[in-house]
């Protein structure tokens, strides 16, 4: 073991090396130097001085995992499920958790959109560090069902998650069981499991080759809870669903029909978290017209609808579009039009000015179209809802530098557990704040 003190640049990287942590990553390592050069460590905390086992080395920085800790940061926690990679925080305290994703934020949009860190106001906690996901993917093989180990195919089984909503747990429970009398050359499956937290039932898809009808039944006979599936096969073969195939859930006093597969928030508390963010960040314009893009199942685009003069929302899935429709109907607004396509096409021919825009783009952030359609329609306000720290800062330093200026960034935790950063970024014109 090397230890970080020895300042030899010519040095090969070890295979591991003693190091303090003194900062943290986008992707929630936390990060410390070695002769200058940046090591990320898994499973750190900045304070620690650890001992870190290096996997990946390049010229300029490592990667690797903390093996030993020889000076423990008081924000170290026992994990609830050692070496599960999907909940890579969760040594770390609730609280902790918290300050580092303010960190993330402001570190992010300070370094790539020279955005004054004073904005980013502090995280918004989540309700409940556990057992808040209302939803899971699942990959099954043979007996096997679990999630995929990080940057691999390989499955890791758990037999309770501790970041599913219980009535997933007691679904996935029946699933395992179900699951046993499978035979071993059963093909690879994909489950998608969603539960209502309104009304407590759940409804699944299953995703792969071959009629699973059998392990479907065997499934719902075993989970009460479980009120149908609904079966994804390759073209042209179909297959009928096996009881319910929409989720029925309530937000806000509104009731969303979705299937399975359309997205919607993780939580319900989250979403009406979200929801008084973006209120906030379109102040008086929220009643003017608007333009939701990127809007899913309309989990904002409804509810916002009801206090504006109409709402556009566009999305390119078009079964999440159905969905939104039906939702629209159910709850009887009229003011609200959806439109399937990408948002950087639908800009293009889209008529009318909008007060304000709301942005909810994948991780991946918004296409340069949409940026310049956008600074070309120039809506006095844009609330931008983000789950990826660097891509929003790469957007909002064309938006900056187009006339806008970030009035404050909220951070929210939506992801207990993990490093995940969800925001909500309130901008208007310049001149607008201006005046």
């Amino acid at each position: 073991m090397v230890d970080s003190a020895e300042q030899t640049p010519s040095s090969p990287w070890p295979d591991t090396l003693e190091l303090t942590l003194d900062g943290i990553a986008q992707g929630g390592e936390a990060v410390g130097r070695w002769q200058n050069r940046v090591v990320f460590a898994a499973g750190g905390i900045p304070g620690e001085r650890v001992v870190v086992r290096l996997r990946e080395r390049q010229q300029a920085y490592a990667r690797g995992e903390v093996i030993d800790v020889l000076s423990a940061s008081p924000e170290r926690v026992a994990p609830r499920v050692p070496g599960a990679s999907h909940m890579p925080w969760q040594h770390i305290a609730f609280e902790a958790q918290q300050r580092l994703r303010r960190q993330i934020l402001a570190d992010q949009i300070a370094k790539f959109a020279n955005v004054d860190p004073g904005v980013v106001e502090a995280t918004v906690p989540a309700s409940r560090p556990w057992g808040y996901r209302n939803n899971a993917r699942l990959h099954c093989n043979g007996r096997q069902v679990g999630y995929y180990e990080a940057d691999t195919q390989s499955i890791y089984e758990l037999d309770h998650d501790p970041l599913l909503h219980p009535t997933l747990n007691e679904t996935l429970a029946a699933l395992r069981s179900a699951l046993a009398d499978e035979p071993d050359d059963a093909p690879p499956l994909e489950v998608t499991l969603r539960v209502s937290e309104a009304h407590g039932y759940c409804v699944a898809a299953l995703r792969g080759r071959g009629d699973r009808r059998h392990l479907a039944v065997r499934w719902r006979a075993r989970s009460p809870a479980l009120a149908g599936v609904v079966f994804t096969v390759p073209p042209p073969n179909t297959l009928p669903p096996l009881g319910a195939d929409t989720l029925v859930e309530e937000l806000e006093d509104l009731t969303f029909l979705l299937r399975p597969t359309t997205f919607f928030q993780v939580n319900v508390a989250a979403a009406t978290t979200l929801l008084t963010l973006i209120r906030a960040g379109l102040g008086d314009d929220g009643r003017g017209r608007l333009l939701d893009l990127y809007c899913g199942a309309g989990a904002f685009t409804l509810p916002l609808a009801r206090d504006a003069i109409d709402v556009v929302g566009v999305e390119e899935y078009a079964g999440a579009v159905a969905d939104a429709e039906r939702s629209a109907a159910v709850n009887h607004i009229s003011n609200v039009r959806f439109i399937t396509g990408s948002a950087e096409a639908v800009l293009a021919d889209l008529d009318g000015r909008f007060d304000a825009v709301v942005l909810d783009p994948p991780r991946r952030g918004c296409h340069p179209r949409v940026l310049r359609a956008l600074l070309d329609r120039a809506p006095r306000r844009i609330v931008y809802v983000s789950c990826h720290p660097a891509t929003l800062a790469r957007d909002l330093k064309t938006l900056i530098a187009g006339g806008y200026a970030v009035v404050r960034a909220t951070p929210v935790d939506l992801f207990p557990q993990t490093p995940h950063v969800e925001s909500v970024v309130a901008l208007m014109r310049a001149e607008s704040a201006q005046a």
